[in-house]
């Protein structure tokens, strides 16, 4: 087997600090920084990389967030990707964050939770006395989260699950509505905001938040990234942030007020038989558990009419598995903002 020679790679000198400083970014310019935010317990410090793109004028300030669960990928590439579009773009009206991986501990595990095995996305605001988890989601609030006018938090589904390409937002607020159906996605899902997930207590403290939910785990799907990144700067747009007009991809989705998982009470081997994004009738057959015999056990049907969001994959399901996502009281609306 034969190696080509390896080129010496220019890295570009990346910067290093417990404390998040904006006025220290230069404007004009994208900056790459690590926020060392708690240390292991070998005593080497823990940093969370991020991307600071400043423009020379003032105006809003964005923030991504990607991977708060180790195992949600795609946001990963969606903020590499379109840093590359903004370095290559005229100048911004304001500045955008992008912090490329928020769970560093879970992402290196491959494992959705931290790594003391709670969720970061269920311990905001956190604690500065806290376990690690609530002690390190604390710290990305304080130092970084509490700049931004706006926050696009990416995620994706769990393990074993697909999902459609959908937002999770607050649609009773105007702004916030239209900030969803810029994103062009498949469906908007009307979602109080929790203030112990990282978009809930960032709308707590006015800041304008989204969850997209870009498909699947654990994976990188070009599809879904190239969607986001349109719809991001579809929202730059609209922020005033860059001149380059908005661009539809789709002309209407599914607005859904609710949505509920279906599980199943019986373990085995689970099949689930709708598509994503299929309509299911009440009464429509979903899902069957077989024991290991390949031996009927049960079998599922639908308590509503509804439109399937997401569905388990995992054919190995204990008791009290998912099923799928059923959303109800779903209408179809344009994309277009109001």
């Amino acid at each position: 087997m034969h190696y080509t020679k390896n080129q010496p790679v220019q890295y570009t000198k990346i910067s290093t600090d417990k404390y998040f400083d904006l006025s220290r970014f230069p404007k004009g310019e994208i900056s790459k920084f690590w926020l060392h935010i708690i240390n292991n317990g070998l005593g080497e410090p823990i940093r969370v990389p991020i991307l600071v793109a400043r423009g020379k004028k003032d105006g809003p300030i964005l923030g991504l967030n990607a991977a708060l669960h180790g195992n949600e990928l795609n946001g990963i590439n969606v903020i590499q990707r379109l840093f590359d579009r903004l370095n290559n773009s005229e100048d911004i009206h304001g500045t955008v964050i992008g912090i490329l991986v928020a769970n560093v501990p879970g992402v290196l595990l491959g494992q959705r939770r931290f790594n003391d095995d709670f969720d970061l996305n269920r311990q905001a605001p956190g604690s500065e006395n806290g376990i690690a988890s609530s002690l390190y989601i604390n710290r990305l609030i304080e130092r970084v989260i509490k700049n931004f006018d706006y926050f696009l938090d990416l995620h994706t589904t769990g393990y074993g699950k697909q999902n459609c390409w959908h937002i999770r937002a607050d649609l009773k607020d105007k702004e916030t509505k239209n900030l969803a159906l810029l994103q062009n996605p498949e469906a908007v899902l009307h979602s109080t905001p929790d203030e112990q997930t990282l978009r809930g207590y960032a709308s707590s403290l006015g800041i304008k938040s989204l969850t997209l939910e870009l498909k699947d785990p654990s994976i990188f799907q070009p599809d879904v990234v190239n969607d986001a990144i349109v719809g991001i700067w579809n929202v730059m747009h609209y922020l005033k942030m860059v001149p380059t007009p908005i661009s539809c991809t789709l002309e209407d989705t599914w607005l859904v007020e609710r949505s509920s998982w279906l599980r199943s009470n019986a373990g085995g081997i689970l099949t689930v038989f709708p598509e994503i994004l299929t309509h299911v009738e009440e009464g429509e057959k979903i899902a069957e558990v077989r024991n290991i015999f390949g031996e009927l056990n049960r079998e599922f049907f639908a308590p509503n009419a509804g439109l399937v969001l997401a569905k388990n994959v995992n054919p190995i399901a204990q008791s009290g598995s998912a099923i799928l996502n059923l959303a109800h009281q779903i209408e179809k609306i344009d994309c277009s903002i109001t």
